[in-house]
């Protein structure tokens, strides 16, 4: 069974993960910065203008490796950097992170915007956002969950059941009341059918 309460008491909310879901698909413009991921704006003040700080490099050439990502994307490499940085470092931040508990909704929120801004000026990290549905999703099962929505689903799939075999018996019904419309109640006793 997976958990059902984070350490917050933080509830489920389905609208919450919703609106998530639609903003990962969403095609307005992000406001993400480099601020939003701790530390980036010190590492790249350490490097030239243009270059990516070398605790990139690892997922840089995991992500090369893997495929180009901005082979048809609508900018060149200098207009996509600052996209670039900020993809990269979500990835990197995503490798990071060990446990559920150890991010929260702003982040996902942060690395939903970089991966879309990716999106948006058309590199290929699809890949990137079908993962971070995934660690959303898990996200979100950690919240409490009322486990009185279990029992209510099962009371009702029952009342459905018995409203179903009662139309159904209804509706046979109606089938044979229909026959001996203006017939007399002998009509089709002796067929075989």
């Amino acid at each position: 069974m997976f958990p059902t309460s984070d350490e917050n008491g933080e509830k489920f909310d389905a609208e919450q993960v919703t609106k998530f879901l639609q903003e990962c698909d969403g095609n307005t413009k992000r406001n993400v910065q480099y601020s939003d991921f701790n530390g980036l704006q010190e590492e790249l003040n350490k490097v030239e203008h243009r270059c990516f700080p070398s605790f990139l490099d690892p997922i840089i050439q995991k992500i090369n490796t893997y495929k180009d990502i901005t082979e048809n994307s609508k900018l060149g490499n200098c207009a996509a950097y600052p996209t670039l940085v900020m993809f990269y470092t979500t990835i990197k931040e995503m490798n990071e992170v060990k446990e559920i508990k150890d991010f929260d909704l702003s982040k996902l929120n942060v690395w939903r915007d970089a991966i879309c801004d990716a999106l948006q000026i058309n590199m290929k990290v699809e890949f990137a956002k079908q993962h971070l549905i995934k660690i959303a999703l898990a996200y979100f099962a950690s919240k409490e969950f009322d486990q009185n929505f279990y029992d209510e689903k099962k009371r009702l799939e029952e009342d459905l059941g018995r409203i179903s075999t009662m139309i159904e018996l209804h509706n046979k019904c109606q089938s044979e009341a229909i026959f001996f419309s203006d017939k007399p109640l002998n009509t089709g006793l002796f067929s075989d059918k």
